[in-house]
């Protein structure tokens, strides 16, 4: 106890101390490790906020419930299925049938539920909505549905849902906030079977066991039932769908954050290390008088720690903000249309960003101590950087030379060798073993400087001293700016290389003039059918030369959902103009099937295979004709003839249409014809039908993207950010530890002038060095993040330079020259007698 409060005593006389003393060089320390905790926080939020929006959807609604059969196909799971279960396996309790769609009341999408009166057997949600006590009686909701109170409905109020009126016979309290937040109707089996299109099927039978029923054994009674009819899943396959959606949003976001993050590392390694280098001669003092090395470690380890989690609840709360901003901004899936997406914190969150900030900081101090402790307190209390101007160990150079080396070619190697997402690994390898490679060419990186500086004249050449006996803050003042250019030019590089190949992917989709959908220019048009006469009345307005249907449907294939579409002669789609002529005649015909590259990948097949495709009718036997680079949806993505998919799906109809126009119509007047058919035929549900142009579909699909480079963009500014203060920070502290020299100087009549021109004459060599090694890691960056998104995407990505990432350069430099500004002026300022006659 006694020694613990002589450490406390310590740490508040000479630690708070002087730390009271340098409030500028604390507040940019600590603002490099808020800006890192920060950035932890909103990535790790972000990436998990959609999947915690559906997986509290599916569990307010699957309750009790531990074995789902789901439909195989959007088209439903007979209901009479349910019938069959509940008489041949005893071990089940209840069998539930479930509908779970989306209906549009005044022009918005509400999520519906369906259900019947076996639904009280789920959830506390579901039984409140079809309660015996409620009021609610079974007839009522032959044409009555209950609402949430988030829906802003009221009890009697009629409401029209496509052609239907139907009645509000109830509306749930707070207790319905479980479900979708009070967001949602619930109607009764036979009424919520008509208003999704789906009669006689339901989307899902949800099991639950009786009381010590064996898992096991419950699942091989449902399978032997079952058959191929459906598939038997657990009720979070929804939850894992949701998780490997939106891959293009999801895997760049992941890539830029994995290396933002070890880069904000290396930032809070470099500012804590120049710290604590920075309190050299208090440190040799109090060993001089007798303080032991093991009490003077921990109190900078127990600075170190208050430091870390000081900057890290900081910047908590700032990361949430962050999160919040970006959420809004980052896509969702078609597939979520209704469901209420709310930001989620995990508790483990914060937890995680402080823990990270606190071992960087002790991490970063135990490496910097040990080399204020290397050398005798009277060499240590000398002026200059002596602690800083000795060699480092070749072997260490070497040893971290290769280490660097490996850390790079091991990068590429896990893109050549790995396939999907887990290939975002090496993102974060190539930044650790770019940074340790740099680390090994210091003594180089450190040359350049001064090299460069000699080239400003006389303060260039006080410059270039001050360099070569400061080797260790040379080089990390040149990282700090050269990691900024790296992250700015791989980032914005490879999101542009992304988009573009992804437009590529895509050739053929802005080919017809309007299309007619489901849903609009940003989702995939999975459904509902569109209504025959929709077809028919658009190919009798005046000027439309030629109308071409087809169909999107998703496949349930265990827990994983691909998208297969349906493609009718004449179409044009990007599935066709990526695969040989052959091909695609033979997949119109009814000969074959395309693949994505994903989609192939997951089932393990090639080009010739055949393979047993599940569909509502049973398992059909298909060729695979050609696999392709298709942009990733899902699991993956299929294309067939839309007759087989009529057949097979048991959906006959369209999702889509696409129109070409004659050359010399009117096509505003021919918009506004088709756009009143569309409004005179709404889809199951009320949904509306939507009208658009090829163009506004191709934009569409390029703006998700832009959308996702967004968050990732500003992911990089953040980092940026951190650089920019982590180099104040560094060239501050350069002008506090040359407080005597450039006394010393003063006296001997240097001007203010020629002091101001000595700090920016090193932080313009450094600049310049720390743009063209951050040019080198970032071309390297950008070429890798290329192999690296074309794993996870599936579509090949083409290299080329974006030129316009000069930008970051030019920036870089800028703030690098700024940030001296500050010293710069501090230094011609200081006082000639208390500089000379500082200790």
């Amino acid at each position: 106890m006694r020694a613990l409060l002589a450490g406390v005593t310590r740490v508040r006389v000479l630690g708070l101390r002087e730390l009271a003393s340098h409030r500028l060089r604390v507040v940019t320390s600590l603002l490099v490790v808020l800006v890192s905790s920060a950035l932890l926080v909103a990535v790790l939020s972000v990436y998990g906020s959609l999947t915690a929006s559906v997986r509290d959807f599916t569990q307010a609604v699957s309750g009790d419930a531990t074995l789902e059969v789901a439909a195989i196909a959007d088209s439903g799971v007979d209901a009479d299925l349910a019938g069959e279960l509940r008489r041949d396996v005893p071990a089940a309790r209840t069998v539930v049938p479930v509908m779970r769609g989306t209906v549009t009341i005044d022009r918005e999408p509400t999520v519906l539920i369906g259900s019947d009166y076996r639904a009280a057997a789920l959830s506390e949600g579901l039984r409140d909505a079809v309660a015996a006590d409620s009021g609610v009686r079974i007839d009522d909701l032959s044409d009555g549905i209950v609402a949430g109170d988030a829906t802003g409905l009221h009890k009697g109020q009629e409401v029209t849902i496509g052609e239907r009126t139907v009645t509000v016979v109830d509306v749930l309290g707070e207790q319905s906030h479980a479900l979708n937040g009070g967001r949602f109707v619930f109607a009764y089996l036979p009424l919520a079977q008509e208003l999704s299109g789906l009669d006689g099927a339901v989307d899902s039978l949800l099991i639950v066991p009786k009381p010590g029923v064996d898992e096991a054994a419950l699942r091989d009674g449902v399978e032997r039932v079952v058959g191929d009819r459906a598939s038997v899943v657990d009720p979070e396959f929804r939850v894992r769908q949701a998780e490997i959606s939106g891959s293009v949003v999801r895997d760049s976001t992941l890539l830029v954050s994995m290396v933002s993050l070890v880069i904000a590392a290396f930032l809070i390694f470099n500012t804590m290390n120049m710290a604590v280098a920075s309190r050299r001669q208090s440190i040799a003092m109090i060993r001089a008088l007798g303080g032991r090395r093991r009490h003077l470690a921990a109190d900078l380890l127990g600075e170190a720690v208050v430091f870390g989690l000081v900057g890290g609840v900081l910047g908590v709360p700032i990361g949430i903000l962050a999160g919040r901003w970006a959420l809004g901004r980052v896509p969702q899936d078609g597939g979520t249309a209704g469901l209420v997406v709310d930001y989620s914190l995990p508790s483990y969150v914060p937890v995680v960003a402080v823990a990270a900030a606190v071992v960087a900081c002790v991490a970063a101090t135990s490496l910097a101590a040990k080399t204020v402790f290397s050398v005798s307190p009277v060499e240590a209390m000398s002026q200059g950087q002596a602690s800083d101007a000795g060699p480092l160990s070749r072997r260490l150079l070497v040893a971290c030379g290769v280490l660097g080396v490996a850390g790079v070619i091991a990068s590429w190697s896990i893109v050549w060798a790995v396939d999907g997402r887990p290939a975002i690994l090496a993102g974060a390898v190539y930044a650790v073993g770019g940074l340790v490679l740099c680390f090994a060419l210091s003594p180089v990186l450190v040359a350049a400087v001064r090299a460069v500086a000699n080239r400003f004249g006389g303060p260039g050449r006080l410059a270039a001293v001050n360099s070569e006996r400061a080797p260790r803050r040379a080089w990390a003042t040149v990282m700090t700016v050269a990691v900024a250019v790296a992250v700015g030019i791989g980032i914005s590089g490879a999101l542009a290389n992304m988009i573009g190949s992804i437009s590529s992917s895509l050739d053929g989709l802005a080919d017809p003039d309007l299309y007619v959908s489901s849903q609009d220019e940003d989702s995939v048009p999975l459904g509902p059918v569109l209504a025959p006469a929709v077809r028919r009345d658009i190919a009798a307005i005046p000027g439309v030369q030629q109308v071409v249907g087809g169909q999107w449907a998703s496949v349930n294939i265990g827990d994983a959902r691909a998208m297969i579409q349906g493609l009718e002669q004449g179409s044009s789609a990007p599935f066709l103009r990526k695969a040989t002529p052959e091909s695609a005649r033979a997949a119109l015909d009814g000969d074959g099937i395309l693949l994505s590259h994903t989609l192939a990948r997951m089932l393990d097949v090639d080009a010739g295979d055949r393979i047993d495709m599940a569909t509502p009718t049973g398992p059909h036997a298909i060729t695979v004709l050609e696999t392709v680079d298709y942009v990733s949806m899902d699991s993956g993505t299929a294309a067939m003839s839309v007759d087989l998919l009529h057949d097979w799906f048991e959906r006959p109809g369209d999702t889509y249409l696409q129109l070409t126009l004659d050359p010399s119509a009117d096509e505003a007047a021919i918009g506004k014809a088709v756009a009143a058919v569309a409004d005179a035929h709404p889809g199951a549900g009320g949904a509306p039908v939507y009208v658009y142009s090829g163009q506004e579909a191709l934009a569409a699909t390029q703006k998700t993207v832009e959308q996702s480079g967004a968050f990732t963009v500003s992911i990089g500014w953040i980092v940026s950010a951190a650089a920019a203060v982590a180099l104040l920070n560094t060239l501050l502290l350069s002008v506090l530890e040359r407080r005597r020299e450039i006394g010393v100087l003063r006296s001997m009549g240097a001007s203010r002038r020629f002091v101001s021109r000595m700090v920016l004459a090193e932080a313009g060599a450094i600049a310049i060095v720390g743009s063209v090694v951050g040019i080198v890691m970032g071309t390297g960056l950008h070429m890798l993040a290329d192999g690296i998104l074309a794993e996870t995407t599936a579509i090949e990505i083409v290299y080329s330079p974006l030129w316009s990432s000069a930008w970051y350069v030019v920036l870089a430099m800028s703030l690098c020259l700024i940030g001296a500004l500050v010293p710069a002026v501090r230094a011609s300022r200081l006082n000639i007698s208390e500089s000379v006659a500082s200790e």
